[in-house]
């Protein structure tokens, strides 16, 4: 496999189910979102996911030379703070991103998956419809990128160094929380390399069906979300872990919307809460910007959701575990389908093009 080259996503697909089923096995639930919240809390696992695929997308980009400063547009600059904006405000109602409220939760058979991903699809739609706008009114121009391709190995070898020295200090340390967070931190590691490499992203699945017919990706998360799930499935069906770990209370309105403001944030943004994070190490200032201000409209709003116990209340929604209504084979064959015709749909779509949109 050369380094070098870009890697097939059916690869990060894969290998992002079993980076999820790792994690979950340890109690973790593999959320950005979260992650962005506890960025500065070095005792926090969300945390340390996120600085691991940080570090670890920005040691391949350095390794792969594809590191270097990429200053956007002002316009695009505009665009990321109001995508932050959504995305936060819509992982927020929904008490996750498309990773934490759609993937993991919908592996976990809360039915708030579910409608989240209705909602991404919603919100991605509308996203692809203000682009048509944004193209005819206002073509995106000029951008500056000042690339370091002969530094960047030696930078790259650097920070490997750096993070690998924070993860023996973590193994060294004689505490449970402390080599389990050495842990995270490597996997997290790994998972930003290959990520990076396999340039996974879920709002390029969601989108490109519908503006090229492209079905790669779409293939590779819909590959990832069935390992992921029949992974977790096993855990709950067998009692290895409690069967209500990660059953969001935001079943319908919470994660319905949240979908929708997350998935129009995501167009905007052109990165999913995953590949925001890949792309910034790839040194993205617009996603820098994107990250920024994510991490702070949730921060913002979850705070103020929480003081008013809304989740208690029940305004959002409720938690729905789908086996106390389908039987645990039932709730594994209801996701399963809905997965299979979702690959149909983009199959069919990409061979008639009856539903591709021209940019």
């Amino acid at each position: 496999m050369n380094f070098l080259s870009k890697w097939n996503p059916i690869i990060g697909g894969i290998f992002l189910g079993f980076f999820a089923l790792l994690l979950q096995f340890y109690g973790i639930p593999l959320e950005i979102s979260e992650g962005l919240r506890n960025f500065g809390n070095w005792t926090s696992y969300s945390g340390f996911i996120v600085w691991g695929i940080l570090g670890g997308a920005f040691i391949s980009s350095c390794f792969s030379q594809e590191f270097g400063i990429k200053i956007p547009p002002k316009f695009e600059i505009f665009k990321a703070l109001l995508a932050g904006i959504l995305m936060g405000i819509g992982s927020s109602f929904a008490l996750g991103d498309n990773i934490g409220g759609f993937y993991i939760a919908t592996a976990n058979l809360s039915a708030s998956g579910l409608t989240m991903f209705a909602g991404l699809i919603t919100g991605t739609l509308l996203g692809l419809k203000y682009l048509i706008w944004e193209t005819e009114k206002f073509p995106s121009k000029g951008g500056i990128n000042i690339h370091i391709k002969k530094l960047g190995p030696i930078i790259g070898m650097v920070a490997l160094f750096i993070i690998f020295g924070k993860i023996f200090s973590l193994f060294l340390k004689e505490n449970e929380r402390n080599l389990i967070l050495g842990k995270v931190l490597l996997f997290s590691t790994i998972a930003g390399v290959v990520i990076q490499r396999s340039k996974l992203c879920m709002a390029k699945a969601l989108r490109e069906p519908f503006i090229s017919g492209e079905t790669l990706i779409s293939i590779s998360f819909i590959l990832s979300l069935f390992l992921t799930t029949a992974g977790i499935f096993s855990f709950k069906l067998l009692k290895i872990q409690d069967p209500y770990f990660y059953i969001l209370p935001t079943f319908v309105l919470g994660s319905f919307i949240g979908g929708i403001l997350f998935g129009l944030g995501m167009i905007l943004a052109d990165s999913c809460a995953l590949s925001s994070l890949w792309k910034l190490g790839e040194g993205q200032i617009k996603l820098l910007v994107v990250i920024i201000f994510f991490g702070l409209s949730n921060w913002g709003l979850r705070c103020y959701l929480d003081k008013i116990n809304i989740w208690e209340k029940g305004y959002l929604g409720e938690r729905v575990y789908l086996p106390e209504y389908l039987t645990y084979l039932g709730s594994f064959i209801f996701i399963m389908s809905i997965l299979f015709i979702w690959f149909l749909f983009i199959y069919w779509n990409k061979k008639t093009k009856k539903f591709v949109i021209k940019i």
